[in-house]
């Protein structure tokens, strides 16, 4: 039988599954008597997680005016879904830190996906969008489809980068010639399979075809275009050996002014060494 994005994701085992510590949160947040407190304890059962988020809390992320030590101050400062998107973000990249892959490093792949993940909150929040976090994480599971595929047809994918290199293609139009579809689809089965909420799947789906976004036109063309920003800037590497182009129509959608770009990648610049310090080197010191 022919494969296709969801039976991809049916042979992931556990990891098709999302991340316990999600599952947790979801639990004790559902709760109506559950507190900060108690959101604090199940985090600060992950000492990575811990460290991470509390260097993202006192980070130019948030800038708040004095420094946040404890976990549970963290979750009223920050907010409760706010600090579930960051805490999913944090584990998902935990969890697939390992993917074996001939041609990208996780190191680089990870970058790159903070970067669009940073770039797309940034934008958000030029729009005063309420919970920026939740770009932020659609930004960093935009391209985890590509980890599924490396996982389980790794050598099709390694083959997949090597022809787009040589022909100067994008890896996802590479990705459908080989599979009869891209990371896209397979990200979005895994959205779905996790029960995130619709926003991440369809962002998944259509972040290289953001005009074909029906229910979060505006948010996929978001993450589209910090996508495009990451690649071209070289802050990070997804395995894709041509950047992506950027829509006109998906960057008209967001309403940003060119006056405002150089400050913009300023920011985004800044905030992305910032999540990959608290994030990233923070699980390495825990």
């Amino acid at each position: 039988m022919k494969a296709s994005p969801h039976s991809i994701v049916d042979g992931l085992g556990s990891l098709a599954s999302p991340p316990a510590i999600h599952r947790e949160l979801m639990q004790v947040i559902g709760r109506p008597t559950s507190s900060a407190s108690d959101i604090a304890d199940v985090i600060g059962r992950d000492p990575g997680l811990s460290a991470s988020l509390l260097r993202l809390v006192n980070s130019s992320f948030f800038a708040f005016s004095r420094r946040i030590d404890d976990l549970g101050t963290a979750v009223m400062a920050v907010g409760v879904s706010q600090i579930r998107d960051l805490a999913l973000a944090t584990s998902v990249i935990s969890l697939f830190q390992d993917v074996p892959a001939e041609e990208v490093s996780m190191e680089d792949f990870w970058k790159h996906s903070l970067a669009t993940a940073v770039g797309s909150r940034v934008l958000a929040s030029l729009r005063q969008e309420f919970n920026v976090e939740s770009l932020f994480l659609a930004g960093l599971l935009h391209d985890l489809g590509r980890l599924v595929l490396f996982l389980r047809a790794g050598r099709m994918m390694n083959r997949a980068i090597r022809e787009a290199r040589n022909r100067g293609t994008a890896l996802h139009e590479v990705e459908s010639e080989i599979f009869g579809f891209h990371h896209g689809d397979v990200g979005q089965a895994l959205m779905e399979r996790w029960n995130l909420e619709e926003l991440f799947a369809e962002v998944a789906a259509f972040h290289h075809a953001p005009l074909q976004s029906e229910r979060f036109p505006v948010e996929t063309a978001t993450v589209h275009s910090a996508d495009v920003i990451a690649n071209l800037l070289r802050w990070g590497h997804s395995g894709a050996p041509v950047a992506p182009a950027l829509s006109p129509r998906a960057w008209k959608l967001l309403g940003v002014d060119d006056n405002q770009i150089p400050a913009l990648l300023n920011v985004i610049g800044r905030q992305w060494e910032d999540a990959v310090e608290g994030i990233m080197l923070g699980q390495k010191a825990a």
